[in-house]
């Protein structure tokens, strides 16, 4: 496998899939991209305290996805003790990364700097 190569492999997420929707795509890649993936992880680490927001709890390295719905937590018990009224707003994302504007992506990243080379 050379490094433009990818292979699919489709894992089964339950036992006996019968759906698409059963199975969990993996790519196997070849090293090259992986050494390169992780160069560029490292770079983007030094930036990212600038780029995302204090409030991102998730996928970020020393936080935890499980924060966000602490701090609620607290907001809705606070609220009740102190008997005020309070509106609360849950938006779904599943499947997120499927509905990625691409094209307004790539034009952040390089008003960011980024080579056209990490963004095609």
């Amino acid at each position: 496998m050379d490094f433009w190569t990818e292979m699919q492999a489709l894992i089964p997420k339950v036992d006996g899939p019968q759906r698409l929707n059963d199975f969990r795509p993996i790519s196997l890649v070849g090293s090259l991209y992986k050494i390169l993936a992780k160069l560029l992880a490292n770079c983007l680490r030094v930036v990212m305290g600038s780029v995302i927001s204090a409030s991102q709890t998730a996928f970020v390295k020393g936080r935890q996805i499980l924060d966000g719905i602490l701090v609620a937590n607290e907001v809705v018990d606070e609220a009740r003790k102190s008997k005020k009224e309070m509106l609360l707003f849950k938006v779904d994302f599943e499947k997120a990364y499927d509905s990625v504007d691409w094209g307004y992506l790539e034009g952040v990243m390089g008003r960011m700097g980024f080579l056209t080379l990490w963004r095609k």
